[in-house]
Formats: structure tokens, C-alpha cells, sequence
């Protein structure tokens, strides 16, 4: 029963892992956009830089500043594509997949799924997300409790089985033969001599040296073993399951304030490049927005990871 509750426990860390992989490549789609736009943006803005100066309404030294703003956002570019390669081939290894095969992603990382909806059978409709982690990781539940729980009632029955060694031993033989004497050398399958017999015998230890009482201490302190083991696990997964329903509420918390930054900092951004067009704005302060707005992007990103 414990490696039954095992091989339950690897199919669902198999299946946790597989959507980690997911969404780290689908999370390195999205940084490798953002990268890119990024880049798009600044080469936009050296096009600017270099319009304006060959009318003598920029200094060469912002048509450098901005060719070597265009120049570090390749190496961006780079890493990024980079780590989405890494990361599609470890989805396709987890998958068993080829690795020279072309894989498409379904699921944007821009639209994370309702933990309520996906735990729950057709039919029952969408409870409160509360009562939801209450079941899920309700204690006696968890794989590692439920083993440590089975090598109890193992222990326990060694325990018994230790303590059988005491009582007597009764053995039941029977025997039945058919016996042929052939005179010619070889056997007369007719005349043969039937032989059947019944016995039983009794055994009992009187004389064991403390042997029999030592294997029941020695059971019964691996039974207390495993019962403090039992709850020491139970403690543990109870203390792992109050973290993961604090990560979960620190995740969504995060998730539903990077709403709004990413909204802010794209509108920020579409001001600063008209008034830079204009020669309002300087590019310093244009590319202040852009980094703002692609750190906000970056972190709504990743809040959905």
C-alpha cells in the first residue's frame, strides 16, 4: 500500500513538474517579446536621435547615448532567446519528446488558470477558493503521511508477529505415493503399491536465551519508532501546507497589483515619446519610462508564473 501511495505521489510530482516547465517556457516566450519590443523601442528612438540631429535639434551626444542604448538591448535579445531555447528543451525532455522538434505552446502566460476550476469534478460548481485548499491539503491526505501511517501498521504487526513466537508451533504433513517393483525393467503400470501418509507434530520453545523477548523489545521500540515518525511527518506537512497556501495568497496578491503598474507605466511611456517628438522630453527621461515600463511588463510576467 505505501509504494501504491508512492507511485500516486511521482505521477502528480511528474505532472507539477511538467507544468512548471510549461509555464517557465511560456514565461520565457513572454520575456523574449518584451526583450524584443524593447529592442524595437530604442532602435525607434536612434531613428528619432538621428532625424533630429541632421537638423540640428540634438547633440551628437544623444545620437550616442542612444546607439549605445540600442546596442545594449541586443545582448538582451541574446539571453533571452537564449533561456526560451533551455527551456523548451526541458519541457520536451520532461515530455519525452525529440528535442529537434518544433513545439507550440497553448496557453499564454497572460492568462493563468483558477485553481477552483481545474480540482474540481464536472458538476459540482465553483465553491469558495477556500474551501478548496481546506480539502487539498487537508493533513491526513498527504502522500508522506499516509506512508509513514502504513509503516506504522507494519510495525505493528511485526509487534504481533514477534510476540507469535511464543505460542506453539503445530505442523500437518500427508505423503501419498504410488510404488512400482517391475520385474523386467519396466513397470507395470497396473500392479502398484499405494503408500499415503499422515502426520502432525507440536513444537514449542522453552529454552530461547531471551531471544524471543529481546525481538519483541526490539519490535515494539520500531513501532514507537514509527508512531513518533508518523507524527513528526504529520506536523511537517501540515506546517508545508500553511506555507503553500501563504505562497498561494502572496502570488495572487502580487498578480492582481501588477495589474494596474503595467497599464500606468505603457501610458507613461506613450506620453514621454510625444513629448521627446516634440522636444519636450529629453531621452533620458524616455528611456526612464521604457525601463519602468519593461520592468512593470517583466513583473506582471512573472507574478503570472
Amino acid at each position: 500500500r505505501a509504494a501504491d501511495i508512492e507511485v500516486t505521489a511521482q505521477r502528480a510530482q511528474l505532472a507539477l513538474d511538467v507544468a512548471q516547465s510549461y509555464y517557465d517556457a511560456a514565461l520565457a516566450d513572454r520575456l523574449v517579446a518584451i526583450a524584443d519590443s524593447t529592442l524595437l523601442q530604442t532602435e525607434e528612438v536612434l531613428r528619432q536621435t538621428r532625424l533630429a540631429r541632421q537638423v540640428g535639434n540634438q547633440s551628437e551626444f544623444e545620437l550616442l547615448r542612444a546607439q549605445v542604448t540600442r546596442d545594449n538591448a541586443r545582448p538582451t535579445v541574446i539571453q533571452a532567446r537564449s533561456n526560451r531555447s533551455i527551456a523548451y528543451l526541458r519541457l520536451k525532455q520532461l515530455l519525452n519528446l525529440p528535442l529537434d522538434e518544433d513545439l507550440q505552446l497553448t496557453t499564454s502566460i497572460d492568462e493563468p488558470l483558477t485553481s477552483p476550476a481545474t480540482v474540481l469534478p464536472a458538476g459540482l460548481g465553483t465553491p469558495r477558493a477556500a474551501d478548496v485548499a481546506m480539502a487539498d491539503t487537508a493533513t491526513d491526505n498527504r502522500s508522506v503521511v499516509r506512508q509513514a501511517a502504513e509503516n506504522v501498521r507494519a510495525r505493528e504487526a511485526l509487534v504481533r508477529v514477534a510476540r507469535a513466537e511464543r505460542f506453539p508451533s503445530v505442523s500437518l504433513t500427508s505423503q501419498y505415493q504410488r510404488l512400482y517393483f517391475p520385474q523386467s525393467g519396466f513397470p507395470d503400470l497396473s500392479n502398484a503399491l499405494q503408500n499415503w501418509t499422515v502426520g502432525a507434530s507440536v513444537s514449542l520453545n522453552l529454552f530461547s536465551g531471551g531471544r524471543i523477548r529481546g525481538g519483541e523489545l526490539i519490535a515494539r521500540a520500531d513501532a514507537d519508532e514509527a508512531r513518533a515518525q508518523l507524527q513528526q511527518v504529520r506536523e511537517l506537512a501540515a506546517l508545508d501546507a500553511r506555507v503553500a497556501l501563504n505562497q498561494l495568497a502572496e502570488a495572487e496578491a502580487v498578480w492582481a497589483a501588477s495589474q494596474g503598474t503595467v497599464e500606468q507605466a505603457s501610458r507613461a511611456y506613450r506620453i514621454d515619446q510625444i513629448r521627446y517628438r516634440e522636444g519636450i522630453s529629453t531621452q533620458t527621461d524616455l528611456s526612464q519610462s521604457r525601463i519602468l515600463l519593461e520592468q512593470a511588463t517583466a513583473n506582471r510576467a512573472l507574478a503570472s508564473r
